[in-house]
């Protein structure tokens, strides 16, 4: 499978970014606390500030995952070493070494530098590999593109993680991932290299639709499948057992008028619960069979 190196192309582009970047000035306007773990392009300007300043420069190269930025540029990933050099500045400027980059750290460091500034243009806003808005272009569609873009590569991951533990044949999964691939090297160049965001946005949701194809093949909804059928036989016994008792009350002479129209609401929620799950979305079958349950007992309660 290509994935992996689909992965590994689209995080050296943005290492390119993040390179080209770094030159910048390193005036940040901090806005939250930062920490292990957090992503943005605040955590960038960060990274750059602890770079540019002496003594942190020379033991401070960032690193992610297998030390995949190793060039000591800003990649905008609050990792460990990014923390370990936070800590560093900390002692020296006499604050707690926590490597937590909190109120009193902003603080000083809008005392050293003067003020918070006017910022990169991005600073305050956030960016992540799966998910937040976009270190390119925020709220945009180019935000849009490149967060669907690193959607697409994470559902492509987990479609492959899945056809590797499936014990099912896997003939059509691998068809739908090998899809996926194809239309995410079309997003990547249509971002990186055309530029044509809508092209990238467009690329990416069907690179998205083609990996979740793919992890459903391969079976990776199984439980939920199995939860949804499970909620709609329950479902289903639980109207039989309205209509029994609406039927004994009817015979009795009592009204049951209420309780026949919760039944016929029961009903129609089934019949959703059932469309939901012919179209694969067990999510939204199990939670109308659910409340087809509910309207059910509340039929049974009605009867006068």
């Amino acid at each position: 499978m290509k994935t992996a190196f689909l992965k590994i192309g689209l995080l050296s582009v943005l290492s390119f970014f993040a390179w080209g970047a770094s030159a910048q000035t390193t005036n940040c306007n901090f806005t939250r606390d930062l920490w292990t773990g957090l992503v943005g392009e605040d955590v960038r300007c960060l990274q750059q500030y602890l770079n540019s300043n002496s003594g942190y420069g020379t033991n401070y190269g960032l690193g992610y995952g297998a030390n995949f930025y190793q060039f000591g540029y800003a990649d905008g990933v609050f990792g460990p070493i990014t923390q370990q050099a936070v800590m560093m500045w900390q002692t020296n400027r006499g604050l707690p070494a926590t490597g937590y980059f909190d109120a009193a750290s902003r603080a000083k460091y809008f005392e050293l530098t003067g003020g918070a500034g006017l910022g990169l243009g991005y600073a305050g806003s956030g960016y992540g590999y799966f998910g937040g808005n976009s270190y390119f272009g925020g709220n945009t569609v180019e935000g849009q593109a490149f967060q669907r873009i690193t959607e697409a590569l994470q559902m492509m991951e987990d479609a492959e993680d899945e056809i590797d533990d499936s014990n099912r044949s896997t003939t059509s999964a691998e068809n739908s991932l090998e899809d996926a691939e194809e239309d995410m090297l079309d997003a990547i160049k249509a971002f990186f290299l055309d530029r044509d965001f809508d092209e990238a946005l467009d690329k990416a949701e069907n690179a998205f639709d083609n990996a979740e194809d793919a992890f459903d093949d391969a079976g990776g909804n199984d439980s939920d499948r199995e939860d949804a059928e499970d909620a709609i036989n329950d479902a289903e016994d639980a109207i039989d057992d309205a209509q029994n008792e609406i039927e004994d009350a009817d015979d009795d002479g009592q009204d049951v008028d209420e309780a026949e129209d919760l039944l016929e609401e029961a009903e129609d929620a089934l019949n959703d619960a059932e469309d939901e799950f012919d179209d694969k979305d067990y999510d939204d079958a199990e939670d109308f069979a659910k409340e087809a349950e509910d309207l059910a007992q509340d039929a049974i309660d009605a009867i006068d």
